[in-house]
């Protein structure tokens, strides 16, 4: 079975609503019984590591080596990754990679997806939409939040890896917005602006430009946060 997009996805609506504040929220991207199986690859076949920063530098451990870490020592590398956060730079969330040079196999489906936004026709799409003519590849990666997780403000502007425009392709059906997880935006001095909660089977897609974060997801939240992200970019990795 092939992924299929939504018949419904015109590409020159997108580009209108784009262009107004580069960014833009495509609903029903996917065909509805392609989005869910996506999101029952990511809940229960698709193996994520916590991915988080300290001291400056990147760390990962995968859901096996978080669980067998003594009590202690996990407390102490949260109470190190909230303290970074704290000063506004950090990050907890699980990943899984399936386009960079780490990736290894995994779900097929997930690969399908990344197939569809690395088609000729999407790529297009996203050139015209975005007015990057120089977009030629688009990375992927499966996310998710569980309580506890979150990711600072920052942008995702890059020189050096070429890209053009972050993608959110959210896979968490009736996500509440008091659970957090929302897409957070900012003035570039740092002043909050809007704030999009999670809605299922919706890409989202904005400049690299825009300073943003995901926000804190909530002790009570019930359900974990799947999203697939990733790049629009100039040249592959």
């Amino acid at each position: 079975m092939e992924l299929k997009l939504n018949p419904s996805f015109d590409a020159a609506l997108v580009k209108q609503k784009y262009r107004f504040d580069n960014r833009v929220r495509v609903h029903s991207f996917l065909d509805d019984n392609d989005a869910n199986l996506l999101l029952r690859i990511l809940a229960r076949e698709t193996v994520f590591a916590s991915a988080f920063n300290i001291d400056g530098a990147n760390g990962s451990l995968s859901d096996e080596e978080m669980r067998n870490l003594p009590p202690a020592q996990v407390d102490e590398l949260q109470k190190k990754i909230y303290q970074h956060a704290s000063e506004g730079a950090g990050f907890l969330y699980g990943r899984h990679d399936i386009t960079g040079r780490n990736s290894a196999p995994g779900p097929r489906p997930l690969r399908e997806f990344a197939d569809i936004l690395n088609s000729q026709p999407i790529l297009e799409a996203v050139r015209q939409i975005s007015g990057h003519d120089d977009i030629a590849y688009a990375s992927a990666q499966a996310t998710r939040y569980l309580p506890g997780n979150f990711l600072t403000r920052h942008t995702d502007y890059h020189p050096d890896e070429g890209r053009r425009v972050a993608y959110v392709m959210n896979l968490s059906p009736e996500w509440h917005p008091d659970w957090g997880g929302l897409l957070q935006f900012y003035e570039q001095e740092g002043a909050p602006r809007d704030a999009w909660s999670p809605q299922f089977n919706t890409l989202t897609l904005f400049d690299v430009s825009h300073v943003h974060a995901v926000t804190f997801v909530a002790p009570y939240a019930k359900v974990p946060r799947f999203a697939i992200t990733g790049w629009f970019r100039t040249k592959a990795l």
